[in-house]
């Protein structure tokens, strides 16, 4: 690269990831499809000491910790000219950037415990992490992966984990809530970004369970403790006695029991079975004559082979027969569905044969919004859009019947989602809509197929429209 191309350069495509202002020691950076991790002066020699140590190498040669390469001034010029930027390292791209509030039970777990073995081989290698919330993990397919690397500091005998509390909240109390009570963790954690406190979970939970000496010891005493230092804390303490007070040491011996005691904690939980579940087992009892089942298999892989799509999304994924099949045709899928115990087979379904198959829940009458400080820290869904492709398979007439959305808002709403792909149409007659009207007045005169092909047509080009055989249901093949 020339140094008058450099300049050209220089700030002009670096964009600052919005959370970053957090970290004092530095920021992540966007610059095309490259990612930049940056650090100001007076941060530079503890990382450098740091990848010295041969820790972040040995953990990301076994993917469990995202890749960390210096870059020079002259291979990322735009960063270095952002000023008070003294050392750059560059990370792969993560395809879908996805949130704890999206992740079925199983990917929480996985989180949880990925973050518990780097924070075991961390303390080994003389390092602890500073951090220990589900943002500092992303996943690759239904792989995690830790993406904090400026989590990681020297640890000094006798100091505390600090992020301790911080796990309890993010990882485990959310973990509990849907395991021992049977009530899913999404709607909490999209309410609250620090997760549940101790006494809240406290106060959810069976006494059987708090009696569970992991339990008592991780969530109990964590509340007591809280609820002892706000009463404590309105007390006026004296200059001397401040000056006396000393903080414990904390044994290394005791920070690995504790690892250890939540390591066990975690792995023996479970889903709350299948109750939670509307869809389960849709798969089991498509609504398909064996040549109509065939025959869209055989229209949905023939599209997507035609498109050969980067990136594709599966809206309304269920347990994922077209997610997988997408997986095979596409450099990577996202699918979404709102049934969090549906979403979860798909995780168990795919995680060894699918590594570009991301499975996240996602409710689209209320889809994940922008969230975190001035509702820019967490993009929503659209944000991390557009798709190349879409499949949009048996939920249009859940979204114009059951959330009563008319159907030129939901192909505007598919527009933004996607540039092109297959729409499935459920007309009235057929026997899943028919349930859905036994419970609400027909109040839809508008939904028909015409109606919705020339929805259709106001945003996409209709490449195809066809009516499945022994079926009225018919399939639109869309594109830019």
């Amino acid at each position: 690269m020339t140094g008058g191309t450099a300049a050209a350069r220089s700030g002009a495509d670096a964009k600052l990831v919005a959370g970053s202002f957090r970290d004092p020691s530095g920021g992540v950076v966007l610059s095309g499809d490259r990612v930049y991790r940056f650090f100001r002066p007076g941060h530079t020699s503890d990382f450098s000491n740091l990848l010295d140590s041969g820790l972040l190498t040995s953990l990301a040669d076994r993917s469990l910790v995202v890749d960390s390469q210096v870059v020079s001034r002259d291979q990322a010029p735009e960063v270095y000219a952002l000023g008070d930027v003294e050392l750059v390292v560059e990370h792969p791209r993560i395809t879908f950037v996805s949130y704890p509030y999206e992740w079925p039970f199983e990917m929480l777990k996985a989180a949880a415990l990925l973050t518990l073995d780097i924070l075991e081989e961390a303390l080994a290698a003389g390092y602890i992490l500073k951090d220990a919330t589900p943002f500092n993990v992303q996943f690759n397919g239904c792989a995690p992966i830790f993406i904090d690397v400026a989590s990681f500091e020297k640890y000094e005998e006798g100091m505390p984990w600090m992020a301790y509390s911080q796990f309890c909240r993010t990882f485990l109390n959310p973990l509990l809530l849907q395991s021992v009570r049977g009530q899913p963790y999404h709607p909490w954690l999209r309410g609250s970004l620090d997760g549940i406190s101790p006494e809240a979970i406290s106060a959810l939970l069976p006494l059987r369970s708090k009696l569970r000496p992991s339990i008592l010891m991780d969530v109990g005493l964590q509340a007591w403790f809280n609820q002892r230092a706000r009463k404590g804390g309105d007390k006026q303490t004296s200059k001397a006695q401040a000056a006396q007070r000393k903080e414990p040491r904390i044994p290394k011996a005791v920070i690995t029991g504790m690892v250890n005691r939540l390591r066990r904690t975690i792995s023996g939980l479970k889903r709350p079975g299948a109750r939670l579940s509307v869809w389960l087992d849709y798969e089991e009892h498509l609504p398909y004559e064996r040549e109509a089942l065939e025959f869209k298999d055989r229209f949905v892989s023939e599209a997507l082979e035609a498109a050969a799509p980067a990136k594709t999304w599966d809206l309304g994924c269920n347990t994922g027969r077209f997610s997988m099949m997408a997986a095979e045709r596409s450099g990577h899928v996202v699918a979404m569905d709102f049934d969090e115990a549906a979403v979860g087979a798909l995780y168990h379904r795919s995680r060894e044969n699918y590594t570009n198959l991301l499975p996240i829940v996602m409710d689209f009458m209320n889809p994940s919004p922008n969230m975190g400080w001035e509702q820019i820290e967490r993009p929503g869904l659209i944000e991390r859009g557009p798709a190349d492709f879409g499949l949009c398979l048996a939920l249009v007439h859940h979204l114009a019947i059951s959330g009563n959305v008319p159907l030129d808002r939901i192909v505007a709403w598919l527009s933004k989602c996607t540039r092109a792909g297959v729409v499935e149409f459920v007309p009235k007659a057929d026997p899943m809509v028919q349930t859905l009207l036994k419970t609400r007045k027909d109040v839809y005169p508008d939904y028909t197929p015409e109606v919705f092909h020339r929805a259709l047509e106001s945003r996409f080009r209709v490449d195809e429209a066809i009516q499945i055989p022994n079926s009225e249901r018919v399939l639109f093949r869309v594109s830019a």
